[in-house]
């Protein structure tokens, strides 16, 4: 159960995904009392509509179910706006610079919902991610669409999924004449001997 002393003090975070009206904020401290969940972020909670990996102030509170929101939220850093990309650098064994994507996942919204999984593990209920780890030489796109029909069978119609996989390959792999779209990447741990880093493909 969340402190309630953590409740109305102020706190700053990241932020990992923005869909529509409403995302979620990476923050260690309150992930550290909460269980390791992100901070939920609605658009009427915040002074304007963030860009993924923008900075954001915020006052604690929580939902009905005890999780973590964000309250009178202010943007105070901008994400990195793109530019021209510097040379590629050839990366070295066990290079321990540069993080290592070793996840794929999607996020499936429909409005202000998300599709995810609900399973028992470890004598838990759980919910996650539809996504999995990226096999050796594997595409991360490709990583997640395995994932996807693996965790969905028994409840998409194939119809259903065939839709979804060629959207989502129309926006991420690139149509005829289009730039495809970069995945999210999100940093699941800055410790060890290199930085991991999850893929993360959206879908309206």
């Amino acid at each position: 159960v969340p402190s309630p002393a953590m409740q109305g003090q102020c706190y700053e975070g990241t932020v990992k995904v923005f869909r529509g009206s409403f995302g979620f904020l990476d923050c260690e401290e309150v992930a550290g009392k909460h269980g390791g969940r992100d901070t939920f972020l609605h658009k009427r909670d915040v002074n304007s509509v963030p860009a993924v990996g923008a900075r954001v102030a915020f006052t604690l509170g929580v939902d009905d179910k005890g999780n973590p929101k964000a309250l009178q939220a202010t943007c105070v850093g901008e994400a990195k706006q793109p530019g021209k990309k510097p040379a590629a650098k050839k990366l070295e064994e066990g290079d321990a610079s540069v993080p290592r994507v070793n996840r794929a996942a999607l996020m499936l919204f429909r409005g202000p919902e998300v599709l995810v999984l609900r399973e028992h593990k470890e004598g838990q209920l759980r919910w996650s991610d539809i996504g999995g780890k990226v096999e050796e030489g594997e595409d991360f796109l490709d990583c997640a669409l395995r994932e996807l029909k693996e965790e969905t069978s028994g409840f998409l119609s194939e119809a259903s999924l065939a839709l979804l996989i060629e959207g989502l390959r129309h926006r991420y792999g690139g149509a005829a004449g289009c730039e495809p779209a970069p995945a999210e990447l999100v940093t699941l741990s800055k410790t060890g001997k290199r930085p991991q880093q999850m893929a993360v493909f959206t879908m309206d």
